[in-house]
């Protein structure tokens, strides 16, 4: 279930990815044997393979090195994304087991080879997949070569209709300026999905209009377009026409194909009872409603249709009738009434007379602020760009132009954050005692989407600190490569801090304002801090020294109070201090402080937690060397019993050990005795991680819960989690014995006892990860689920694009990745959600019979 998906697990497997990635040549290595046995004697029916030869013995520096590190990301995300579409990546180590047919061939690293069957289908320059987009925009093309006929001419196109009305097939055409761009791939994702239901076409001409004369306008719109063509219901060889207003995305072009598949009007004749609550609702699509009475119906009708097969697919129509002078909850004036409702907004209203030019109106209006982005409307005179408009013919020639002009939407003023070069970057260092940079290409989404809340610590901390100058700085690696290479830069975004010109660690927090802000704070402060005296102490666990608002940091702060004669010891623990710096508060107790407080002869440690319900302080144990002291305190300051997210999921991971996890609703009784039987188990086992997560209906701790597959997913729910062996388990029924603390806690020790001797029944997750198993792709499942985020999917489309063209630098781009496995195919499980109610099986037989076998490609 891909909304079983926790934002953390998708950053800890993102890391997680690129550690790999550094590791290997490449994506899915195989020995040349294997290859040769999977391309040539094997081959899988309809199975495109797509290898690349991987002939670098080291990674080139500069902008090579760049390109190279950019092009095996996305090669390697493509590889994942396309797994269910029968599409298979794969790399060959020239270096080490070659292939000499295809490893011998001149500037064969340059290429990247698809496979049908056992003979070369392609071979596609690397330079034209600069981006996750790309390489699977062009791998979509060739594996559906026979589902997407190029038109080039209106006769070609007229043709084209006739021979769909003749197999009563409607017909989505495609106005596609640049193959492999991100509005391609949506378009040839629909095709995957739909090409079973209908005839899809598409063009890369901008100069001919092949619509007819008297849609020279329509045609003339500087954007890629699509237009649905009603061929099946055609009445004088003629088929009806709309055209797609939203932006071209995978998903909001799905949602058009969906709302396709909807009867034109959609009326109480179209279900078989009453609908149990609003279409809008039930279809998570946006509705117009027409309240009308009986007697107007078939008058207002005809109107409300001619509008409707204008506007199809765009949103779905349907009518309602109701006595004369009343109102109704989808509509608050009397018949007739038209109101637009799409889920989750507020609806727009008809205001004046019913008629064609009122409606037509007022669904132009209403599309217009659906897919209005409120970013547009920011003017700035400093406003944030990455240069000159480039000319439209140019755009697809390079991937940061094009990566940018999608951008264009969201306008930045960066002027706070000094923009670093070769030249300036030493001497920014020089300037400043503490500084701050972050690393970025313009075509990683990361990258982009941090900016604004760089830009807003940078703000925050020349405010609160009356700075002139921002300490924050940034580099841009597309434009200064030879600065990033200087600074070992091998990922994006990177944030490195420098001390009077010298480096001293990267920023591994959170991405976000706060966090930076945090950082840079605490990293000011001298550390350790030194105590004075055992009044000192007191203010320091207060969180009210070395500044009274240190406890809006932090979480916690450390004390050690350490006798003067312990010179080694000292020592230790300032190099700790020194290696935590801006993440943790040390403070220091020696000489007069430590006689001051000294209660025994040896030294002592301990973390005094702010927020801790549970427990203040945990004391140290154990002689005072490096690596224990760093371990202690990096555990200490989390609560007892820490919640499971973001922030403390890797620190958590960090040890290695397997997780009991308490799913919990807040004020629940019996979940608070678990969490109080789980503090006290920590005294005593510390072979596991003792953590909680909410599990209120909707939430991720909720949805997490269910995608394990228990029997009981009802919270409160104990669940023992290993990731070395992927296994999962919960605690059955611990509802019943959670109101007799003492049985709670031996039967609970005793489950976990037999769970780290292997022992006991568990579930295991799929292929050893440590998640939800995740379905495979399905096109349509993951619309609801972004509907909500519908702001920030605005229209992209800016400026047009020429014949597709080769590029020089790689773009990147960030997809949620598919998993290969069984699964109803998109068109069978939207009918099946549709109404909420499942297909009988004369009619699924009927559709399954009449999809064409070469299809299932």
């Amino acid at each position: 279930m891909a909304n079983s998906w926790l934002p953390f697990l998708a950053i800890l497997a993102y890391f997680g990815a690129v550690v790999n990635a550094e590791k290997a040549v490449g994506y899915n290595v195989v020995s040349g044997e294997e290859f040769k046995k999977q391309v040539f004697e094997n081959p899988e029916s309809r199975l495109l393979r797509v290898v690349y030869f991987w002939k670098f013995d080291t990674i080139p520096g500069g902008p090579e090195g760049h390109i190279i590190k950019s092009f095996q990301k996305n090669y390697e995300d493509a590889g994942k994304y396309v797994i269910s579409f029968k599409i298979k990546f794969m790399t060959v180590d020239c270096t080490k087991d070659p292939v000499k047919e295809y490893c011998d061939k001149p500037k064969v690293e340059t290429l990247v080879f698809v496979f049908k069957d056992d003979y070369v289908l392609d071979e596609m320059p690397m330079d034209i997949l600069y981006s996750l987009d790309s390489i699977v925009a062009n791998v979509l093309h060739l594996a559906l070569l026979m589902e997407v006929p190029t038109v080039h001419t209106a006769m070609e196109l007229a043709s084209l209709k006739l021979r769909a009305i003749e197999t009563k097939k409607n017909v989505i055409f495609g106005k596609i300026m640049a193959i492999g761009t991100p509005k391609d791939r949506a378009f040839m994702e629909g095709v995957f999905a739909y090409s079973f239901m209908y005839q899809f076409a598409m063009t890369t001409s901008r100069m001919d209009n092949i619509l007819g004369i008297e849609d020279v306008t329509e045609w003339e719109e500087e954007d890629d377009r699509v237009w649905y063509f009603d061929c099946a219901n055609a009445k004088n060889m003629d088929c009806d026409r709309s055209i797609y207003h939203g932006p071209m995305t995978v998903q909001n072009f799905a949602i058009f194909i969906k709302t396709l598949t909807l009867p034109t009007v959609c009326d109480d004749s179209n279900f078989a009872e009453k609908l149990p609550k609003p279409l809008h609702e039930m279809l998570g699509l946006p509705v117009s409603y027409l309240i009308t009475t009986e007697e107007d119906l078939e008058e207002h009708r005809q109107v409300y249709e001619k509008i409707a097969k204008v506007y199809k697919g765009n949103l779905v129509f349907a009518i309602n009738t109701t006595k004369p002078g009343e109102t109704s909850d989808l509509c608050p004036r009397p018949p007739p009434c038209v109101s637009i409702k799409p889920p989750g907004k507020h609806p727009m209203g008809l205001s004046k007379p019913f008629n064609l030019v009122n409606m037509d109106e007022l669904v132009r209006d209403w599309l217009e602020d659906y897919y209005f982005d409120p970013a547009e409307l920011l003017e700035d005179d400093d406003d944030h760009s990455f240069g000159p408009e480039t000319p439209d013919q140019e755009k697809q020639d390079d991937a940061v132009a094009l990566a940018v002009d999608q951008m264009k939407p969201l306008k930045l003023n960066l002027t706070d954050i000094p923009h670093l070069t070769d030249k300036t970057f030493a001497e920014h260092l020089k300037k400043n005692k503490i500084s701050i940079v972050l690393f970025t290409v313009k075509w990683d989404p990361r990258s982009l989407a941090f900016l604004h809340p760089y830009h807003q610590a940078a703000k925050t901390l020349m405010k609160d600190f009356s700075l002139e100058k921002s300490p924050l700085a940034r580099v841009e690696c597309s434009d200064w490569p030879d600065v990033c290479d200087k600074n070992n830069v091998t990922r994006f975004p990177t944030i490195k801090v420098f001390e009077w010109k010298k480096f001293v660690r990267d920023y591994t927090g959170s991405l976000d304002t706060d966090s930076v802000v945090s950082f840079y704070k605490l990293f000011k402060l001298k550390t350790p801090v030194m105590l004075s005296d055992a009044l000192d102490v007191e203010y320091f666990k207060l969180g009210q020294k070395p500044v009274d608002n240190l406890g809006d940091l932090v979480q916690s702060v450390t004390v050690a109070v350490i006798p003067e004669v312990m010179a080694t010891e000292i020592e230790q623990y300032k190099l700790v201090a020194k290696e935590l710096r801006g993440e943790y508060v040390l403070g220091l107790c020696t000489g007069h402080c430590a006689e001051d407080t000294q209660v025994t002869a040896n030294a002592y440690l301990f973390v005094e937690r702010f927020n801790d319900p549970h427990k203040e302080e945990t004391h140290f144990k154990g002689d005072l060397f490096y690596p224990e002291i760093r371990a202690f305190i990096e555990r200490a300051s989390l609560p007892t019993v820490p919640e499971l997210t973001p922030a403390s999921l890797p620190k958590l991971l960090w040890y290695n050990t397997p997780f009991v996890i308490l799913f919990r609703v807040p004020g629940d009784e019996a979940s608070q005795n678990i969490e109080e039987m789980l503090v006290k188990l920590t005294e005593f086992e510390n072979r596991v991680v003792m953590a909680w997560m909410d599990a209120s209906p909707d939430s991720v701790g909720s949805r997490l819960l269910h995608g394990y597959n228990f029997k009981d997913t009802s919270p409160p729910n104990l669940v023992f989690l290993h990731h070395a062996t992927s296994r999962v388990c919960n605690y059955p029924n611990i509802v019943d014995i959670a109101w007799d603390k003492n049985e709670l806690f031996s039967q609970v020790i005793q489950w976990m006892i037999d769970l780290l001797q292997n022992e006991g029944s568990c579930n295991v997750l799929e292929s050893g990860h440590h998640e939800p198993q995740v379905p495979s792709y399905d096109f349509l499942s993951r619309i609801k689920a972004n509907r909500q985020r519908k702001d920030e999917q605005a229209d992209q489309a800016r400026g047009r694009f020429g014949p597709q063209k080769t590029v020089e630098i790689p773009d990147e781009g960030d997809e949620v990745e598919g998993d290969a496995g069984e699964e109803k195919k998109p068109m069978e499980k939207y009918e099946d959600e549709m109404f909420g109610m499942e297909k009988d099986d004369d009619m699924k037989n009927q559709m399954q019979a009449e999809k064409p076998t070469h299809t299932e490609l």
